[in-house]
């Protein structure tokens, strides 16, 4: 085992009246020299229900494997622990392949921390032994260390579970602990904290229900659950103002996903609703799956109709009866509702192929057989010239041997998956294959195993892929929820920022001598790569802005970030380089988990031939850098591209628009981008205009400024019907609010002349800035370097077209001198423009919260300087 003599706690100390508000007490590190949590806990694994025969036979597979351990079976032979059926812990078995994934996951499933709740209380290695399911050696060898282990009373509600229950359900939250579904909330998400805490959790955590069948939930049925909203109201309600009650399974549910854990309905009954999905997705890396387990006789139900379909034949009629005497079985037999429950996920199990087939399922409790399913299933389907064809398979296996593997691999693709930010609908869809019936993003994927299998094997491939270039650093960070801290200024409702325009890797040369021309060999000290172009540098200083100080590292953890939701949107084309862009564009934000790079992806498929632009980048001693540039695929960019792309965010012709909505449009280095430009770049921003938030706010910022401005014919200052006419950017200045230049680019779009004396350069700004806000810019930003930078304003009248500007910069100008940085600091001013414009983006779209936080100067952000 691994020890730790160190735990983490966060202490917040929560405001009181506006008019005495005291600071915010940061979090902080206490020390409990006598806890050791017991395993590295890279995987977290909570069962509801883990005194159940499921529950039981997981925790002991797991010590068992942890501890090597070895026992003799019914006959004598020796016996040792090993993963069967649990395909994230084997390797691919044979020169052809073969299900096993451990290369691609490693994550060791014998690390993982199990815990979870009950309401019964028979302590665990005695339940395991009364289950009677595994050897009496293996079970004699483990039972007193499963004694040992700590279990959460669980959360009851007689309605949704079966009469025969009711006597033993004494192991629960009482009435005054949880006397409403808002305080058993609030109960069951301390027990995922401490849990996490006390295990040492530093990966990801899924909660999984494997407790008895509920009858359905009828708020569900009748849709008042189809948004995350409506769900959280419903939970504060009292159950008369609700309309009727919530199921624990529900209350399970919404407490793992808004502590950041993923949730597996391993039940049939409907806790997947609209409200959680909504819920889940709101937050990168968290997974709400479902429904019921697709164990050994139904997985093979599904491999059986695929092979009848792959011969051509039609199936008619598939008629099953299973018999068992587990503890789930007993539920049913006293549970009609949950008995009906049951049945409709079994009906429901090939509803997505076209053929009427006539599902047929008889289910018998037997108690003699206890925890040993015998499964008989007829398949009849129609031959050659409508000739009947049938065929019978028998299936005799334990049901929690059958099922505990799953709950495993569960655990562990949520783990893998969240550790790659993988989108939400890629891993419900990779992840089908566990389940009866697909709900959620799953619904309607192809029920055939096989090509459930395919799915998952493309979505590992693609996660891998993704994930190889990214830094191994051993630890993981999780994202805090921004409304566990108090914020004096923030984004209004979440609102998302789309960074569009030139991508690239910018391969940096550092330290770097020449410069100046010639043929001598220069040398350089290392090459480091990172995201280049605009998007990639806007969305990594976007997604690590975060609200107060960023905790130490040793929490593994970030303080909520400013920005909720990062969306880049670029031309990446199917090389390596393609997927090492896409990884760093993720690794912008994987502290926070804020950047969504799945449109990114979907446009790769509009041009298979396309290449990945490449910037090689020396860093000089002194600063300053150089550049050799293979545009690639920017150069093939259009505007149908990344209109496409933008519909795809705001959900246009679909039915599941956005949850949060759009806020901003960042538009970079249109002087690369040869087709988006002119009518085309003005044509992007008018869309771009119309899906976003009260219009939102367009900023357009500028690098690639040509020598010779193309439209501009004569010596002097421009006038504004020059710019106007401007090849490249006169069209679409109309649509900009907020542009960003250097002053090297000021000089050559405007023709202004500057001399080096201070007084006269600020005046010959002024006057080129002016241009672009008579073009109908509302904020112009020039950028100086060591001078600072100059930021001049539009009018009233302007103002009043971008809703989202703050009022409070109308008709303003300001000259703003540089920061001192300090001695000795490494100068990399690469990216420089592209933080400056990210900055002052945030700036226009923060709004005050109403409350009054006081931050002492040791909790001030402290940037990193590159």
């Amino acid at each position: 085992y691994i020890q730790y003599s160190t735990v983490h706690t966060y202490i917040t100390t929560m405001p009181q009246s506006k008019s005495t508000i005291s600071p915010i007490a940061q979090p902080t590190l206490l020390t409990d020299s006598t806890h050791q949590p017991k395993t590295h806990g890279s995987v977290g694994i909570l069962v509801v229900g883990l005194g159940g025969a499921n529950g039981v036979t997981m925790l002991s597979g797991i010590l068992a494997n942890r501890s090597n351990l070895n026992w003799y079976g019914p006959r004598g032979e020796p016996m040792s622990a090993n993963y069967n059926g649990c395909i994230t812990q084997l390797k691919e078995r044979g020169v052809h392949g073969g299900v096993g994934f451990a290369e691609k996951v490693n994550i060791n499933a014998s690390m993982a921390a199990v815990g979870g709740w009950e309401i019964r209380p028979s302590k665990l290695g005695d339940a395991l032994r009364n289950a009677q399911i595994l050897d009496y050696d293996m079970v004699r060898q483990l039972k007193d260390e499963m004694n040992r282990v700590k279990v959460f009373r669980g959360y009851y509600d007689p309605r949704f579970i079966g009469s025969s229950q009711h006597a033993t359900a004494t192991h629960i939250l009482s009435k005054k602990e949880a006397p409403n579904c808002s305080e058993a909330l609030k109960t069951i998400r301390a027990d995922i904290r401490y849990f996490k805490w006390r295990n040492g959790v530093v990966g990801h955590t899924t909660v999984i229900w494997s407790a008895s069948v509920e009858p359905n939930c009828e708020l569900v049925y009748d849709g008042k659950l189809e948004s995350a909203k409506d769900l959280l109201d419903a939970i504060e309600m009292s159950e008369e103002e609700r309309g009727g009650p919530l199921s624990p399974s529900l209350i399970y549910a919404t407490a793992a996903i808004l502590e950041g854990c993923s949730f597996v309905n391993g039940g049939s009954q409907n806790t997947m609703c609209g409200g959680l999905e909504e819920l889940a997705r709101q937050q990168m890396g968290v997974y709400c799956l479902g429904t019921d387990f697709k164990a050994g006789q139904t997985k093979f139900k599904t491999a059986a109709v695929e092979y009848i379909r792959t011969m051509g034949l039609t199936p008619k009629v598939i008629a099953s009866s299973n018999h068992l005497g587990n503890n789930d079985m007993r539920n049913l037999a006293t549970a009609d509702k949950a008995r009906h429950a049951k049945l409709r996920v079994k009906h429901d199990i090939f509803a997505a192929w076209e053929e009427d087939i006539d599902h047929k399922v008889s289910v018998m409790f037997t108690p003699m057989i206890n925890d040993e399913k015998r499964d008989f299933v007829e398949y009849t389907s129609l031959g050659f010239l409508g000739q009947h064809h049938t065929m019978v398979t028998y299936t005799r296996a334990s049901d929690s041997v059958l099922c505990v593997p799953l709950m495993i691999d569960a655990a562990v693709w949520c783990d893998f998956f969240s550790t790659c930010s993988w989108p939400y609908e890629e891993v419900s869809k990779a992840l089908a294959y566990l389940f009866k019936v697909p709900e959620g993003a799953a619904k309607g994927v192809d029920p055939g195993f096989f090509r459930q299998m395919e799915e998952l094997k493309a979505q590992v491939a693609a996660a891998c892929s993704a994930k190889e270039s990214k830094k191994k650093e051993g630890r993981r960070r999780v994202r805090i929820r921004a409304e566990e801290k108090n914020t004096e200024w923030a984004i209004p409702n979440d609102k998302i920022i789309v960074c569009a325009g030139l991508a690239c890797v910018d391969m940096q040369l550092g330290n770097a001598t020449g410069g100046d021309g010639g043929e001598n060999i220069e040398i350089f000290e290392g090459e480091t790569s990172i995201g280049g172009g605009s998007v990639s540098m806007a969305c990594k200083s976007l997604a690590r802005l975060c609200h107060g100080a960023p905790l130490d590292e040793g929490y593994m953890q970030v303080t909520p970030p400013v920005v909720h939701t990062l969306i880049p949107i670029c031309k990446i084309g199917h090389d390596d380089t393609g997927n090492k862009l896409l990884s760093l564009l993720e690794n912008c934000g994987r502290a926070s988990r804020n950047v969504d790079t799945k449109y990114a992806k979907s446009g790769r498929k509009n041009d298979q031939t396309a290449r990945t632009a490449l910037a090689v980048l020396p860093i000089f001693k002194d600063g300053r850098r150089g550049c050799f540039f293979d545009a690639a695929s920017n150069a093939t960019f259009e505007a149908k591209e990344v209109v496409g792309m933008l519909q795809e965010v705001t959900g246009e012709g679909s039915s599941t628009p956005p949850t949060q909505p759009l806020g901003a449009f960042v538009f970079g280095y249109p002087h690369l981008l040869p087709n988006l430009q002119g009518e085309a770049l003005a044509h992007v921003f008018s869309r771009a205009r119309a899906s976003m938030d009260e219009g939102g706010i367009i900023v357009m910022d500028l690098n690639g400024v040509p020598d010779v401005a193309p439209n501009w014919i004569g010596g002097g200052l421009r006038t504004v019907p020059d710019l106007k006419v401007d090849r490249v950017i006169g069209p679409a200045l109309g649509h900009v609010d907020i542009l960003h230049m250097n002053e090297d680019e000021l000089v050559l779009l405007t023709g202004c002349s500057l001399t080096g004396s201070k007084s006269d350069d600020e005046f010959a700004i002024s006057n080129a800035a002016s241009l672009f806000l008579l073009c109908g810019v509302a904020v112009v930003a020039v950028t100086r370097g060591q001078r600072g930078c100059f930021i001049a304003c539009n009018d009233e009248e302007r103002f009043a077209k971008t809703k989202a500007l703050p009022s409070s910069w109308v008709d303003s100008t300001t000259f703003i001198k540089a920061v001192d940085l300090p001695e000795g600091t490494t100068i990399n001013t690469n990216g420089a423009g592209d933080s400056f414009t990210a900055g002052l983006l945030v700036a226009a779209m923060l709004r005050h919260t109403g409350q009054v936080v006081n931050i002492s100067e040791k909790e001030m952000i402290v940037e990193e300087v590159e």
